[in-house]
């Protein structure tokens, strides 16, 4: 046992890799309750996106994937952003991801995993940390290293001896270094483009040499990103015919033009591996990039091409990509990743006690791969997903080997992923699994009114589904199902304290704010403002603005969600309840306006309940002005459901009702306004008639002009 660090019981998980794939598993296994700890060997978190010399990272990086093709499902990129954003803003957004799941915590950095060595009940590792080395025990061992950072280069070497220099692109970091020197990028993908495009500036010539075709795509096609047309065509086409139409729309939008041009890819669009360029094509046909066939040989500082022709360059830069390794692992047990058969790219068949996150080779961005992946994987771990018989997932493996051979050939068919015909594989599997608890675990939720009939039941469903939920009420409650803090709604210091209460008891930080606390009461429009008035107007509309201004900054750092709980008479009016539904409009009107001021970081919900009995409507019986023939009750749970609908949706929905039949009175009340109105006098007429507001004295003037009084 080395210095520092005691071995680990039995169920603990080490996940290996503090990149994208390593930040979603830890982020899954936190909220599935599994204990888990990750290693890396940087002082940040980041992966390949880090700029620094043990990384492939180079300040021109941007991405080749769209937005919403990339963005973790329930952490979404800034709108402002560019379609394709910089390596920078990725590595902020990866790391802001972290943060506000809790990650970084469960991370032991400057730690390297030397080596795995099995053992009869997990596994031994051998660790190097800033105190040393040391050995610590685990049950299960996650590998999420990624498989970007071991340079590969041409095997077996081209003939002949090159007398310039050469490197990979793993060492590129700016175009500068090469100033004024002849410079050959031999690739086609992503990388390869990029970096020619940048030393067209600096570079004497800049040649490209072409093995085979390549699919260069515009980032742009028909007005939207063109990984954005692939996703929607993959919800309804099997990929063949997808193919076609991807095929069709491009040459519809051909670019077209003059001059050279980059070989075609004798394979079709999405059975390669297509790039992405809005600069090569042009520079190319520009005379500004040189294109060439494959190496032949090198002589001197001459290269050879297959295609007879010669060339003077001073520096080759190889774009080749890079080998999948596990160093840590024995080679009998992992001889190669790149051909290793996972179940679901996550699960070796025989060892149950490994997994992988990220070995993988997917049409579209690493991160709702690795995402799905987690989850997965979190699933199984924390016993609510069990693994497969070991017939049913050869099987599966060996049906998607044929089906990637048959797609892509011999291009590491082990490691190929179709992002979206896998995404809902994942999801089928993980079924009812993949809901409102893996989107609820680990959120810290603050619910106004949690001592109330409503609150109480929301304070109920949300820790069951793994939240950890603070209350704000008038009183303290120690008999509500959460913590309650006592605050005054409608005194903003009393707001403030009490926030900064419930914020210090969720641990630093606030990821969903309910704003749930009302008042109602009886209130003809016809009659001066009482003091009832005014009070139903300081809670249910000031004292909501007062907790969300108090919690705002904490929500935008956490991107996290609003919901306000207001009334579907703040669409459809009532008489005799004035107060109530002015001040519930109001607020449905003041989360219109936050969601245009803050939408950009903080979802924005309102949610339109109708009559549920609660004592909120006892001051109205008591008045003899009870609506209940007017609007007819719904159940508790299903508003309490809609709320959670509300928080746990990928994009925070506007307005929400909570039955059909309030999602008919919405758009009743929305496009036909003056129809509801009758609708509304007719019904209130029915009731007079009825005799329903006989004994009540604020209904007198409602009654005398429907000819009822005495």
């Amino acid at each position: 046992m080395g210095a520092g660090r005691e071995t680990a019981g039995p169920g603990r998980v080490a996940v290996v890799g503090g990149g994208v794939a390593g930040i979603a598993a830890v982020k899954a296994l936190i909220e599935a309750g599994v204990e888990v700890f990750g290693l890396e060997r940087a002082g940040e978190l980041g992966g390949l996106w880090r700029l620094s010399d043990d990384t492939a990272a180079y300040e021109g990086l941007r991405l080749n994937t769209s937005k919403p093709r990339t963005e973790f499902s329930d952490h979404p990129m800034p709108p402002e952003w560019p379609d394709y954003p910089s390596r920078a803003q990725l590595l902020a957004y990866v790391q802001e991801y972290a943060e506000r799941f809790g990650v970084p915590e469960h991370y032991r950095m400057h730690t390297e995993l030397v080596a795995a060595r099995r053992t009869g009940e997990g596994w031994l590792l051998a660790l190097d940390g800033p105190d040393g080395p040391y050995e610590e025990a685990v049950a299960h061992l996650v590998v999420a290293n990624g498989h970007n950072h071991t340079p590969r280069l041409p095997e077996p070497p081209y003939p002949g001896t090159f007398a310039g220099t050469s490197s990979h692109a793993h060492a590129y970091r700016e175009p500068a270094e090469f100033a004024g020197r002849r410079v050959l990028v031999v690739g086609t993908g992503n990388s390869a483009m990029d970096i020619a495009t940048e030393l067209t500036g600096q570079a004497s010539e800049v040649l490209i040499s072409a093995r085979r075709g390549v699919w260069v795509l515009p980032k742009r096609l028909l007005g939207r990103p063109t990984d954005q047309w692939n996703g929607a065509l993959a919800a309804v086409l099997p990929w063949r015919l997808r193919q076609r139409v991807s095929q069709a729309m491009l040459r519809l939008a051909g670019r077209g033009g003059e001059g050279p041009a980059l070989p075609p890819s004798p394979e079709g669009v999405l059975q390669d591996h297509p790039t992405l360029s809005d600069t090569v094509p042009a520079l190319v046909a520009a005379g500004r990039i040189g294109v060439r066939t494959g190496i032949e040989r090198f002589e001197g500082r001459r290269v050879r091409f297959t295609d007879g022709r010669e060339d003077e360059v001073d520096h080759v830069l190889w774009c080749t990509g890079y080998r999948a390794t596990v160093p840590f692992l024995d080679p009998e047990l992992v001889p190669d990743p790149a051909r290793l058969p996972l179940y679901r790219h996550v699960f070796p068949l025989d060892e149950p006690a490994l997994s992988f996150v990220g070995l993988m080779q997917s049409t579209g961005s690493a991160l709702p791969v690795v995402e799905a992946q987690g989850r997965l994987l979190a699933a199984h771990l924390s016993g609510r997903l069990r693994r497969p018989h070991r017939d049913r997932m050869l099987a599966a493996v060996t049906s998607e080997l044929h089906a990637a051979r048959d797609r892509w050939g011999t291009k590491r068919p082990h490691m190929r992923i179709d992002v979206d015909r896998y995404l809902r594989q994942v999801a089928r599997d993980l079924a009812e699994r993949r809901g409102t608890a893996s989107s609820l675990a680990g959120r810290r939720v603050i619910v106004t009114g949690a001592a109330g009939t409503f609150g109480r039941a929301l304070g109920d469903r949300f820790t069951a589904l793994g939240a950890r939920v603070v209350g704000l009420d008038l009183v303290a409650d120690e008999t509500a199902p959460v913590p309650v803090v006592g605050c005054d709604l409608t005194d903003p210091e009393s707001v403030t304290r009490g926030v900064e209460e419930a914020v210090r008891l969720l641990g630093g930080g606030v990821d969903v704010l309910v704003n749930n606390a009302g008042r109602g009461g009886p209130a003809p429009a016809e009659l001066r403002p009482s003091e009832e008035v005014h009070t139903q107007l300081r809670l249910n509309l000031l004292g909501a603005w007062e907790v969300t201004a108090a919690a705002l900054p904490h929500l935008e750092r956490a991107r996290g969600r609003v919901v306000f709980v207001a009334s579907r008479m703040a669409l459809l009016p009532l008489p005799l309840a004035a107060a109530y539904g002015v001040s519930k409009r109001a607020l449905a009107a003041y989360a219109d306006t936050l969601r245009l001021e803050v939408g950009t970081h903080v979802g924005v919900t309102t949610v339109y309940p109708s009559m549920v009995r609660s004592p909120i409507h006892d001051s109205t019986r008591e008045a003899g002005l009870s609506l209940d023939g007017v609007s007819r009750p719904e159940p508790l749970e299903g508003v309490v459901s809609a709320v959670v609908s509300a928080v746990t949706a990928r994009r925070a929905p506007r307005d929400v009702a909570t039955t059909s039949r309030g999602r008919a009175e919405m758009a009743l009340a929305r496009h036909a306004p003056a129809l509801t109105d009758r609708i509304v006098r007719r019904t209130v007429a029915s009731r007079l008639a009825a005799g329903a507001f006989a004994k009540a004295p604020l209904a007198e003037g409602l009654r005398r002009r429907h000819g009822r009084d005495g």
